[in-house]
């Protein structure tokens, strides 16, 4: 073997390494671009459900059914936006990330304002 082709390998295995960093890269955004998708039906459910729950208490009609369905709409968003989450720490941990997650509105049960 060769010095030549000894240099060859190394550059080979380095480019597979990086290719294989990149595709990770690019699979975790996809994944946070799904939450952020996740995220605005979230926020758009909420909203809808806070301004019936306004025109309820200031003596607009009741519409209980819409209220269920907007509350059963955001407990399945909050467990597809928690699964999400965890395919993203999943992916991060696979690529030897030293960076944290940061806490998001949806894993600590908070709706975010806009």
């Amino acid at each position: 073997m060769t010095k030549s082709s000894t240099l060859f390998d190394r550059l080979n295995q380095e480019l597979e390494a990086f290719g294989k960093k990149a595709q990770a890269a690019l699979d975790e955004g996809k994944l946070q671009i799904e939450l952020l998708r996740l995220r605005r039906r979230q926020d758009s459910a909420a909203r809808e459900l806070g301004l019936l729950v306004y025109r309820r208490e200031r003596g607009g009609e009741l519409e209980p059914r819409r209220i269920d369905a907007l509350m059963l709409r955001l407990d399945d968003l909050q467990a597809e936006i928690g699964k999400l989450e965890a395919q993203i720490a999943e992916a991060r941990r696979g690529r030897g990330s030293t960076q944290a997650p940061t806490p998001t509105p949806a894993s600590t049960g908070q709706v975010r304002e806009t």
